[in-house]
C-alpha cells in the first residue's frame, strides 16, 4: 500500500473520496492500482473505502461509512432521511440502503442514481458545522415515515423516543417541516403509534403487528407470582398472554447459557403463575398472519 494512502485512511473515518485523496497526493491512477490491489473498495463515483474495514462492516454500518464519505465530501450538505438516522446511531428498517439522502442549499430536490439531495431549510442551515452533520432526530423519523412507511418510522421514532434523543413538543414542530406534506398522513400516524417504551426494533414490530388483535396490549409490564417479582415482559396480551420479541442474540457469547437457563425458569415461573407466553423471531415477523394465529391459540387457551 502506497505511504500517502496509509496514512490517509489510519486518520480519516475509513472511507476516502477523491477530493481528499488528491489532496493528500494521490492521483486518480493510484486509486485505480489500490482497487486492483485490493488495498481499496470502490463504494461508488468517487468514494472508496479500506478494504479490510468494507469487507468486515454487516450492510448497516456499510451504509453509515457511504454516508460519512458522502457529507465529508460535500461540505455544505447534512445527511437526512435515513441517512441521519444511521448518523444518529437509530434504528433502520424498511428503508434503501443504496440511496443517501442528504439536504443542501439547491433550490429545486435533485435526483441521482444512489443520492437524493433535498432543499435545506434555513433553520437548519447551522447544521453544516454540527457534529453529526444530520438533521434532528426527530425530523429524520419523521421524513422516514412519509416517505418509507409507518413501521418505518415507528422503528426509528421508538429508538429515538427511548434514548430520549426527542420528545414529544420535538416531534409536534418536526410535523411542520415543509418536506413532509407528501407523506403527512404516514408521519402523524407514526407519532401517534410510537411507543419509547420499546427496547428494539423487532419488539417495535411486534407491537404493530399485535395492534390487529382488538384487545388490549400493554408494554413493559412487570409481572409477579407468589413467590414475588418474576420479570418485566415485553408486551402483555389480554391480561394472560406474554408475548416477547426474541432476538436470540442475548444468549450468544460467554454468557449464552446462563442466560438461556435464567430465560428458561423466568418462562417456567411465567406458566406456573398462569400465563401463556409466545416468543416471536425476526424471520416470523415477515409473516403476520402466522404470529397473530399463535397469539389468538394462546388468548383462546387462556380462556379456557
Amino acid at each position: 500500500m502506497l505511504p500517502d494512502l496509509r496514512r490517509l485512511l489510519a486518520t480519516g473515518p475509513g472511507v476516502l473520496d477523491t477530493a481528499t485523496a488528491r489532496r493528500g497526493g494521490l492521483s486518480p491512477d493510484d486509486l485505480r492500482c489500490a482497487v486492483s490491489a485490493g488495498d481499496l473498495r470502490r463504494v461508488r463515483r468517487g468514494l472508496y473505502a479500506a478494504a479490510p474495514v468494507w469487507d468486515a462492516a454487516p450492510p448497516w454500518e456499510r451504509y453509515r461509512l457511504t454516508v460519512v464519505g458522502v457529507i465529508a465530501a460535500h461540505p455544505r450538505w447534512v445527511a437526512s432521511h435515513h441517512a441521519a438516522l444511521v448518523l444518529h446511531g437509530l434504528p433502520m428498517h424498511g428503508v434503501d440502503l443504496t440511496t443517501v439522502d442528504v439536504a443542501g442549499t439547491v433550490r429545486t430536490t435533485k435526483v441521482r442514481r444512489g443520492l437524493h439531495v433535498h432543499r435545506l431549510a434555513a433553520h437548519h442551515q447551522h447544521l453544516v458545522t454540527a457534529h453529526p452533520r444530520a438533521l434532528p432526530p426527530a425530523v429524520a423519523c419523521l421524513q422516514v415515515a412519509a416517505r418509507d412507511g409507518v413501521e418505518a418510522g415507528v422503528v426509528a421514532l421508538d429508538g429515538a423516543l427511548h434514548e430520549r434523543r426527542c420528545g414529544t413538543d420535538d416531534l409536534v414542530a418536526a410535523l411542520a417541516h415543509p418536506g413532509l406534506k407528501h407523506g403527512i398522513a404516514r408521519a402523524r400516524a407514526a407519532v401517534e403509534r410510537a411507543d419509547g417504551r420499546a427496547e428494539s426494533p423487532g419488539e417495535s414490530r411486534t407491537r404493530l403487528v399485535l395492534e390487529a388483535l382488538g384487545v388490549e396490549v400493554r408494554s413493559q409490564v412487570d409481572v409477579h407470582d407468589a413467590a414475588g417479582f418474576v420479570g418485566r415482559v415485553d408486551r402483555l396480551v389480554g391480561g394472560r398472554v406474554v408475548v416477547e420479541f426474541d432476538g436470540m442474540v442475548k444468549y450468544g457469547g460467554i454468557e449464552g447459557p446462563s442466560e438461556l437457563a435464567r430465560e428458561k425458569r423466568r418462562e417456567e415461573r411465567l406458566r406456573d403463575a398462569g400465563y401463556r407466553v409466545v416468543r416471536v423471531t425476526w424471520a416470523e415477523l415477515a409473516d403476520p398472519a402466522a404470529v397473530l394465529a399463535r397469539v389468538r391459540a394462546a388468548l383462546a387457551g387462556a380462556a379456557a
